[in-house]
C-alpha cells in the first residue's frame, strides 16, 4: 500500500512537474519605444485639499476688496502674469491699469468696450465665492483651483486660481461675459 502511494505521489509530483505547463502564455512585451510612463498623483489628504480652497478663496477676497477699493496694483498682484498680459494687450497701450481706471477695455479689432472692474473680473452684486456651483466638474490640481463668484440673482462666474511664484493667483487671459446659472 505505501509503494502504491509513493509511485502515485512521483507520478503526481511529475506530472505537475511537466504535465502542467502553461495554461496561458502571455503575450510579448511592446519594443521598449512604444512605452508609456505613467505617473501616479500623489494622494492628498483632506487637509491639503481644504488647505487649497481656504488660500485661494482668501487670495479671491483679497482681489475683490482690491478691486472695489481701485487699488489697482494690489489687485493686479493677485492676478497671473497672463491675466496681467492680456489687460496689457488690451489697454490701447495705456497700460494695465488704465483698464481699471477708465473703466475701458479693447477688443482685439480696436473696439472700445465699457469694462466694471469688479464686474466683469468677478461678478454683480457678490454674494458669495464658492468651491462648487451646480454640481459642476472642476479640472482642479495641486496649483489649480476652480472657485465661482456667486451673485445676489444666483448666477455665478467661473474663477480659476493658479498658483504662481507661491501665492495664488487669478488666472483669467480673456474676459468671460457669460454667467452660469443653477
Amino acid at each position: 500500500m505505501q509503494k502504491k502511494f509513493v509511485k502515485l505521489a512521483v507520478l503526481f509530483v511529475i506530472f505537475a512537474i511537466f504535465g502542467c505547463t502553461r495554461m496561458y502564455t502571455l503575450p510579448d512585451a511592446p519594443p521598449r519605444a512604444e512605452w508609456q510612463s505613467t505617473e501616479q498623483k500623489p494622494q492628498e489628504t483632506q487637509e491639503d485639499i481644504v488647505r487649497r480652497f481656504l488660500d485661494s478663496k482668501r487670495a479671491a477676497i483679497q482681489c475683490y476688496a482690491a478691486l472695489a477699493d481701485g487699488d489697482w496694483e494690489r489687485a493686479m498682484s493677485f492676478m497671473s502674469a497672463q491675466t496681467r498680459a492680456f489687460l496689457e494687450n488690451h489697454s490701447n497701450g495705456n497700460g494695465a491699469a488704465s483698464v481699471f481706471e477708465t473703466n475701458t477695455i479693447y477688443s482685439d479689432d480696436g473696439e472700445e468696450l465699457a469694462f466694471d472692474p469688479v464686474g466683469d473680473v468677478f461678478i454683480r452684486d457678490l454674494t458669495d465665492i464658492r468651491d462648487d456651483f451646480a454640481g459642476r466638474q472642476d479640472d482642479e490640481s495641486q496649483t489649480r483651483k476652480v472657485l465661482y463668484a456667486v451673485s445676489t440673482s444666483g448666477k455665478a462666474r467661473e474663477l480659476v486660481f493658479i498658483l504662481e511664484d507661491d501665492k495664488w493667483r487669478l488666472d483669467s487671459p480673456n474676459l468671460q461675459f457669460d454667467l452660469l446659472t443653477e
